[in-house]
């Protein structure tokens, strides 16, 4: 008996998988992090430079140079040169080969050296992503606007990953968060945080949060790498297939020209 395969490479694709699917699911070339929350197929495989986070109960094999994001109850096995990040104490994780497992960092030094951040005097650069006209997705009515400082009051407590306070973060996790929430017009701002302001949650998975920040400027979608070149052509594929959907309303008419035999069109 033949098993069935499939081949997922975006967001939407796995989501379209019906749980009843009884085959194995690779994951590959996808163009960004593909979140596996439910157990679906004989077995969900990763590979290539696959990016994954795996939730709840949801069980993950990877080889190759993928990367997995370990959340609650999931299960992964790794081999190749995988990456795990261990973001739940919970999680049931098993490695061979180069496959390491990495835990999330504690101290805004080691969050800095893990996403590769520098710190210059005293502050560091984040950042966060807003909409079209720099209001905070959360409330519409607070705007950022650039060369001003801003602070609020923030919860110090690490045990809370999502309290109040001023949300920032490494770039590529502002690009997901901003792509998730509106991809055709969200913005990217970067940020001067002073270290000594800035709260690190227990096994956060990129965003942080503080009570001060200065707000430097927009940075263009050219350069925040790879996610952000890849957003781009989204954003002009999206441009494109609005630009040549039929307008609704228009009421087409067909008749025949008479010189050539050809269909003539007349558009009201």
């Amino acid at each position: 008996m033949e098993i069935s395969e499939i081949i997922v490479r975006t967001q939407k694709e796995w989501d379209n998988i019906p749980k009843e699917f009884d085959g194995y699911i690779y994951i590959q070339n996808a163009d960004s992090c593909i979140i596996v929350a439910e157990r679906k197929g004989i077995s969900v495989v990763a590979r290539g430079s696959a990016s994954v986070v795996a939730r709840d109960y949801s069980s993950v094999v990877a080889g190759d140079n993928a990367s997995v994001e370990a959340w609650e109850h999931a299960s992964v096995v790794a081999g190749g040169n995988v990456q795990i990040i261990k973001d739940s104490d919970c999680t049931n994780l098993k490695v061979r080969g180069n496959a390491r497992i990495v835990t999330p960092p504690d101290t805004v030094q080691e969050y800095c050296d893990f996403y590769g951040i520098t710190i210059k005097n005293d502050q560091t650069r984040l950042y966060k992503a807003v909409k079209s006209d720099y209001s905070a997705f959360h409330d519409s009515n607070f705007k950022y606007k650039i060369g001003e400082t801003f602070t609020s009051d923030c919860n110090d407590s690490r045990e809370k990953q999502c309290s109040f306070g001023l949300h920032v973060s490494h770039i590529d996790w502002a690009l997901n968060f901003g792509r998730s929430n509106n991809i055709d017009s969200f913005k990217i701002l970067e940020c001067a945080v002073p270290i000594d302001k800035i709260i690190v949650p227990k096994n956060s998975d990129g965003k942080i949060r503080t009570s001060e920040l200065t707000v430097l400027r927009e940075v263009p979608l050219e350069e925040c790498g790879v996610m952000g070149k890849i957003i781009l052509k989204q954003r002009e594929k999206s441009l494109r297939d609005r630009l040549c959907a039929p307008r609704r309303g228009l009421k087409v008419e067909t008749n025949t020209n008479p010189f050539t035999g050809g269909e003539m069109r007349a558009e009201n």
